[in-house]
């Protein structure tokens, strides 16, 4: 199971909770105009086409808009995904969306044998066309991928994002505590994923950490973050659910889940705390006898 569905697994479990290309913008977006505004925009695949013999496809995400020429001008990419036939692309894309312009865009979708190799030499595993106005209007939606040769390509969930107004930064730093041990002849490999509820209750990634091997105590590395990338209204509503889930990498793309917990934004804010502490649950484990936890993650 990829990493998506393990995500999809931890969101289902919180799912009645009620409390990837850097912005060409950096950390600040330009100011919004009556006449326009900015969104990112954060994609995962779902069934993509298996094009690798010996492992899975390797995909990443190209986006273009039509200009005025009518011709397809590339707006930008996600990073690669290895060994994943259910992606979901941490780095979002950037787009001003003009109110009372139509705005076509073209989704792709690749699979990146190597890091050096062109987009025009990688296998394609499929396309949609679609209006930005109709990703904005539904905040997230999901659509099929087409592609000339195969009737079955997967299909691609589109969230979009407006970045203007707030620009606080969360400065996070994680750390893991007897994490449960997933490789046979070693510990375990953990990264995590932080995850933000939509306006649907779904669930879209928006932040990956490094992997470190062997270790059943991480320490990640300290990253900054928007916290409109973690919270869709951080102002009035900064209780909706942040996701972390924690996986064991696997070099297959198997990689194993090992627990998540859910915190939010008010929480985060907590200057009266030196950290926080939270047990990682493994809902597949909760039946065994004597389960507590999959380990702790502190903040």
């Amino acid at each position: 199971m990829s990493a998506y569905n393990y995500g999809s697994t931890a969101a289902s479990a919180v799912g009645g909770y009620n409390n990837g290309t850097t912005a060409a913008w950096g950390n600040t977006p330009p100011a919004t105009t009556k006449a326009q505004t900015f969104v990112e925009l954060t994609f995962t695949c779902e069934n993509l086409r298996d094009m690798d013999v010996l492992s899975k496809s390797d995909p990443q995400i190209v986006l273009y808009q039509k200009n005025h020429e009518q011709t397809w001008k590339e707006l930008g990419r996600t990073e690669k995904v290895s060994n994943a036939l259910n992606p979901a692309f941490e780095q979002p894309i950037p787009i001003i969306f003009k109110f009372e312009k139509r705005q076509d865009l073209r989704i792709r979708v690749f699979d990146i044998d190597d890091s050096g190799q062109s987009i025009g030499m990688a296998d394609f595993l499929g396309e949609l066309e679609i209006p930005l106005g109709q990703i904005i209007a539904s905040r997230v939606l999901r659509k099929p991928l087409t592609h000339p040769r195969f009737k079955d390509c997967g299909s691609v969930t589109i969230s979009a994002t407006e970045v203007n107004g707030l620009h606080e930064l969360a400065c996070l730093k994680f750390e893991g505590v007897g994490l449960d041990k997933k490789d046979f002849l070693g510990k375990s490999d953990p990264y995590y994923e932080l995850a933000r509820q939509n306006s649907d209750g779904s669930f879209t990634t928006v932040y990956r950490s490094e992997t470190l091997p062997s270790t059943l105590n991480p320490k990640w590395k300290q990253h900054e973050i928007n916290v409109k990338r973690l919270c869709l209204n951080p102002t009035e509503n900064p209780g909706a659910p942040i996701l972390f889930s924690c996986y064991d990498h696997d070099d297959d793309g198997s990689h194993d889940f090992i627990g998540y917990f859910v915190l939010t934004l008010t929480q985060l804010r907590d200057r009266n705390a030196d950290h926080h502490t939270y047990e990682l649950i493994n809902p597949k484990m909760l039946k065994k006898k004597h389960y507590e936890n999959s380990g702790r993650g502190l903040i």
